[in-house]
């Protein structure tokens, strides 16, 4: 072994940790102590792969040691030492402190040090997953500062380029118009698209805005204003039923994000062949979870049945008249994840669709 890992024993017994201590001296680097205060103490301050503890202890047990240690470092591996009659310290040690493995008394070399070996191989396998979820994580966030600059950046200039056509529009006859309907519609697409991924930059601030709010009803009224053009050209009508509270609480901005990317599906996929068109909101609470039901039906197009598991798939189309980018649902799932909530999607693929989103209560957060 090249490298001599760290070992800490904590036994009220002078005698158990001098032969341990003796034991393995070449093989690891032993601390000793037989006051568990102080052994605390010590493991607090120092670094330690490993951690042995006696269960039977007079300032503590050695379940109550360890329970403590994973709460001050949680990587290192945790051996309870126990005698045979101590079946109860060892399914607690389990439950409470997060055992690793435990060692009967009397106990034998080469049985303790093959153990000795699978907790350092556990110890270093987690340290090297740790590093590789922090080097995602870092990844992660680059490429969300990337998405949420880019989509700012190009934001601007397509702004300016639907303004100048709008101008331009003014001064041309002729086919020429058709035309510039056609550029403008391209453009109008490729400004959603560059909207959804800011949406989904936004998703990585972990609740960077902290708006919270109770008020369903004031961002309901918010979103369908934003689409009340579209939904006076399609003539759809809007049916909103909202059970309202005082003791419940959101964040507003991802309801906006969730309400927004239904409404605008729900919008898209009309069904020309129904009169009228219609989306219906609604909520209510479910006080046995605490958490608020916000749905979202139309009778649209609908969704085929098999494809209902596919639907929050990034960049999936599950229809031809699909002309998005297929990120709409995918944004609402990563809400979901993001606030521990759940999205259900029913549809019998005839007619109409209802999305429900589940918000758990964020009363003890604002």
């Amino acid at each position: 072994m090249a490298t001599k890992y760290k070992i800490l024993y904590v036994d009220d017994e002078i005698d158990n940790l001098n032969v341990l201590k003796l034991t393995f001296r070449n093989e690891f680097h032993v601390t000793v102590e037989s006051s568990p205060l102080k052994g605390l103490e010590l493991f607090r301050n120092e670094e330690f792969e490993i951690i042995i503890v006696d269960q039977r202890m007079p300032e503590m047990t050695g379940v109550e040691l360890l329970e403590l240690a994973m709460a001050i470092k949680k990587d290192t591996v945790r051996i309870l030492l126990t005698g045979y009659s101590d079946i109860q310290a060892t399914i607690n040690a389990v439950n409470k402190g997060k055992i690793f493995y435990y060692l009967n008394k009397p106990w034998k070399k080469d049985e303790v040090l093959g153990i000795l070996l699978k907790a350092i191989d556990h110890y270093e396998l987690t340290k090297k997953n740790k590093e590789l979820v922090n080097r995602l994580s870092r990844s992660i966030n680059e490429l969300q500062t990337f998405l949420y600059r880019a989509s700012h950046d190009l934001k601007a200039p397509i702004t300016s380029q639907l303004g100048l056509l709008h101008l331009l529009r003014e001064e041309v006859t002729g086919e020429s118009k058709i035309y510039i309907a056609k550029i403008e519609e391209v453009i109008a697409r490729l400004e959603k698209t560059i909207d959804k991924i800011r949406a989904l930059s936004d998703l990585g601030y972990d609740f960077v805005s902290k708006n919270y709010s109770n008020n369903v009803r004031q961002v309901v009224d918010q979103i369908v204003s934003k689409w009340h053009e579209e939904l006076v050209k399609d003539q759809i009508e809007i049916n909103i039923d909202l059970e309202e509270t005082s003791n419940f609480n959101f964040e507003s901005s991802l309801m906006d994000i969730v309400l927004d990317q239904i409404i605008e599906n729900s919008i898209h996929f009309t069904n020309p062949k129904e009169s009228p068109n219609w989306i219906e909101i609604s909520s209510r609470f479910d006080h046995e979870t605490d958490a608020l039901l916000l749905t979202v039906k139309d009778n649209g197009i609908g969704i085929e049945p098999k494809l209902l598991p596919e639907v929050t798939d990034p960049f999936f189309k599950g229809t031809i008249q699909s002309t998005g980018n297929g990120l709409g649902l995918y944004i609402v799932k990563r809400v979901c994840d993001l606030i521990q909530g759940k999205i259900e999607i029913v549809s019998d693929g005839l007619k109409g669709t209802s999305v429900t989103v589940t918000f758990p209560n964020l009363s003890q957060l604002a």
